[in-house]
C-alpha cells in the first residue's frame, strides 16, 4: 500500500506538459514490464505465458500426487484444464497452495494399504501379560485359575478384551483377603461335582424330593444310598444325623466320593451309565 501511494504522489508531481511525451495508443498496448509489477505488488507471482503456466501446472500436479501417495490419500483424477489465461493462473495458484499444505503434513508415513501388518504374536502379547497377572493374583488369593481367553479376530475386539482383563487384574491386585476352603463354591470343593449332580438328577429328581428324598424304598437322599452304604462310608454322619436324607448335598457327595475311590461309579450302575461314567 505504501508503494502504491508513493507512486501516486510521484505521478501527481509530473508537470502537465509531460503529457505531450505520453506514448501513443499503439505503444500503450504493450504488456506491463515485470519490474514495474514487482514494484507495485512485490508478493505477486512472476508473469508467465500460457505455455509456462501449463508446464508449472503439470509439475505441481505431479508433486501433489506424490504427497497424496505418501499420506495415503486418494489423488483426485485430472480433469480437462481450461486453456484460458485466467483459468490457468487460478489453477496454478490453487495447486501451489495444495502442494504447500500437503508438504507440511506428517500424520501418515505410509499409505493405509502399504503399512506392514502387526504380527499376531505382537498383537496378542498385551492380553497374554494381563492374563498372566490375573493368574498370579488368583493363585495368591486361593482362587481357581480362570480359563485362558481366546484373542479376538479384530483390533477392536482385542482392545475390549485387553481392557476387561486389565480391570480384572487391577481388581484382584487390590485384594488382600484369601478365601477359605469352605468359602469356595460347591463345584470347586467337591471332586467329580458334575458327575454326582448328573447321577442325582436321575436317581432322585425334584419330584422325588431331591437331596431330601425318602420314598420308603430303602434308599435315601439325592444319591439313593442304603443304610449299609451309609454306615460303611459315613458312620459318624449316620450316627449323628440319621439317614442320608437329613444330610446336606455336600455331605452326601463326599460320602459317595469316598466310595468311588475304591469302587468307582458301579454302586450306581444305571444312572452312571446314563451319565456316560460307565
Amino acid at each position: 500500500m505504501k508503494t502504491i501511494l508513493s507512486l501516486a504522489v510521484a505521478l501527481a508531481a509530473i508537470p502537465v506538459g509531460a503529457s505531450l511525451l505520453a506514448p501513443s495508443p499503439a505503444e500503450s498496448a504493450e504488456p506491463t514490464p515485470p519490474e514495474l509489477v514487482a514494484a507495485i505488488a512485490p508478493d505477486a507471482p512472476p508473469l508467465m505465458d500460457a505455455a509456462a503456466l501449463r508446464s508449472r501446472i503439470d509439475r505441481l500436479s505431479a508433486r501433489a500426487r506424490t504427497h497424496s501417495t505418501r499420506l495415503g490419500l486418494r489423488a483426485t483424477p485430472r480433469g480437462r484444464a481450461d486453456s484460458r489465461d485466467g483459468a490457468l493462473t487460478s489453477r496454478e495458484r490453487r495447486l501451489s497452495q495444495i502442494v504447500a499444505f500437503l508438504a507440511e503434513r506428517r500424520e501418515v508415513d505410509l499409505a493405509v494399504d502399504e503399512r506392514p501388518a502387526v504380527p499376531r504374536e505382537r498383537a496378542e502379547a498385551p492380553l497374554a501379560r494381563r492374563y498372566a497377572a490375573v493368574v498370579r493374583h488368583a493363585k495368591r488369593l486361593g482362587i481357581d485359575r480362570p480359563a485362558r481367553p481366546r484373542p479376538a479376530a479384530t483390533p477392536a475386539g482385542r482392545a475390549a478384551q485387553l481392557a476387561r482383563w486389565t480391570a480384572i487384574a487391577r481388581w484382584l491386585g487390590d485384594r488382600t483377603e484369601r478365601l477359605r476352603a469352605d468359602e469356595r463354591p460347591l463345584s470347586q470343593r467337591i471332586p467329580n461335582y458334575d458327575a454326582w449332580m448328573c447321577i442325582a438328577s436321575h436317581e432322585a429328581g425334584p419330584e422325588h424330593g431331591g437331596w431330601r428324598a425318602n420314598t420308603g424304598n430303602g434308599y435315601y437322599g439325592g444319591l439313593q444310598m442304603d443304610r449299609q452304604f451309609q454306615r460303611t462310608y459315613a458312620p459318624m454322619l449316620y450316627r449323628t444325623k440319621g439317614t442320608a436324607d437329613n444330610w446336606t448335598a455336600e455331605e452326601q457327595m463326599r460320602t459317595a466320593e469316598r466310595a468311588r475311590v475304591t469302587r468307582g461309579f458301579h454302586p450306581w450302575p444305571n444312572t452312571a451309565r446314563m451319565c456316560g461314567l460307565l
